[in-house]
């Protein structure tokens, strides 16, 4: 095969690739707002497919389940809360590392609701469903590894110990998770208070916080 059609195969096969990325972005940007707003269990793949103007089968060519699907939307959702609560912190210089980490993560889910919503989609009541162990675990891992960056904040900021910091950096996401609910449900504006005060307000007493 001459050099030019090498190159044409390669072009070809890349212009392909492009494609079918395309074609998976759509799907997971149609199944990221179903499942936002009707849960993992309620959302159906022919309603995905016709949100993203696709038969149900084209989206089997991508995806084998519904609980795969979810899975590489929260995915991509847990990856993109790292590199937001990563690059907060980076920019946040002058600012305690754990206030920093934790104002990401905050800030993630406030401009994003969608994403808040999917991470919690997969409960009902206290009972996990939905997703096989393999990928269960998989997407724990990703998220602990949000609870590590806060919790090599806290230690930065002499807040704890080896040992105690990633108690406390889950002890300290789970108020924000709180807040971000309460938000949410508009509670906060119920009991005449503003969200972003009650986050300024916890960091500094974060920011204060003897040694554990």
């Amino acid at each position: 095969m001459s050099i030019n059609a090498q190159n044409t195969v390669r072009e070809s096969g890349s212009r392909r690739g492009a494609v079918r990325e395309f074609k998976k972005g759509l799907i997971r940007d149609a199944a990221k707002r179903i499942f936002a707003e009707r849960g993992i269990d309620a959302a159906s793949m022919r309603e995905i497919a016709q949100a993203a103007g696709y038969t149900t089968g084209a989206i089997y060519t991508y995806f084998d389940t519904k609980e795969e699907l979810y899975a590489e939307v929260l995915r991509d959702s847990l990856h993109a809360l790292q590199s937001e609560v990563a690059a907060t912190v980076e920019a946040s210089p002058d600012r305690p590392a754990s206030a920093a980490a934790l104002h990401g993560l905050w800030s993630f889910y406030d401009t994003h609701p969608a994403d808040f919503e999917l991470g919690f989609y997969l409960y009902g009541g206290v009972r996990p469903a939905g997703l096989n162990k393999k990928l269960d675990e998989e997407l724990n891992t990703l998220f602990d590894q949000v609870m590590t960056l806060i919790a090599h904040g806290l230690i930065t900021d002499g807040l704890a110990t080896e040992q105690t910091a990633h108690h406390l950096a889950v002890v300290h996401a789970t108020w924000v998770f709180g807040l971000l609910l309460m938000t949410k449900t508009g509670r906060v504006k119920s009991v005449r208070d503003d969200a972003a005060t009650m986050l300024d307000s916890y960091l500094k007493m974060v920011a204060t916080h003897q040694m554990l």
